[in-house]
């Protein structure tokens, strides 16, 4: 289930962290954070590139109501650094074809950007009107959530898009390539502030849900 608020947790470990890690991970860190009861499920992920693990909770509570401080901190010796964002949904679109279950593919691609305040409805607009109706015309890229960032505040990422893919052959696609290619986006590509952070994620297990244990 896609809740309207998210949370985005990403932990990045030394490498050859290994099996401990994993353990403490599933068994400790996971369970600590529904505990606080504010969620409907997460779904996990991994990025062997970057030694990264990263979890996008479902929150069942509205953005406003979610105490960061309430969140416990992971504390493993692995860990070398940690990255969380909360979020609420601008927006979701998927390809004529696809269906919920899109959701639970096997590739996440976040995309992140900073975009001022007064660049804000520009933003929105390419990003709905064209960029995602090129995208989503490719067949290995049937949808795509995108959020605002609340938590933390100045000087964070602003807005996270989490492009759901069915193949990596997406990012090289005749479709990607044309939706980078546009006037409208070399025109916000020529403003200082247009600079996105890009990274690929693969799912770690499964997806799991915790409505009714909160």
């Amino acid at each position: 289930m896609n809740a309207s608020t998210i949370v985005f947790d990403a932990i990045t470990v030394a490498r050859q962290t290994g099996f401990a890690f994993d353990v403490w991970y599933a068994n400790h860190y996971l369970p600590a954070v529904f505990a606080k009861g504010q969620y409907l499920g997460v779904r996990c992920y991994g990025s062997p590139l970057r030694a990264t693990y990263l979890a996008v909770f479902e929150a069942s509570t509205k953005t406003a109501e979610i105490d960061p401080a309430a969140i416990p901190e992971p504390a493993h010796e692995s860990i070398i650094a940690t990255e969380r964002y909360i979020a609420e949904e601008v927006g979701e679109r998927k390809a004529p074809t696809a269906n919920d279950a899109i959701f639970d593919s096997d590739i996440l691609y976040p995309v992140f950007f900073r975009v001022p305040a007064e660049r804000e409805t520009e933003f929105n607009a390419w990003y709905d009107e064209e960029h995602l109706g090129i995208l989503l015309r490719c067949p290995y890229w049937p949808a795509c959530r995108r959020f605002r960032v609340v938590h933390p505040g100045a000087n964070s990422w602003t807005h996270i898009a989490l492009h759901y893919l069915t193949d990596l052959r997406a990012l090289e696609s005749a479709e990607r390539t044309e939706a980078r290619n546009t006037p409208w986006r070399a025109r916000l590509a020529a403003e200082t502030w247009f600079r996105g952070d890009y990274r690929v994620y693969h799912r770690h297990g499964q997806r799991r849900s915790f409505a009714g244990k909160r």
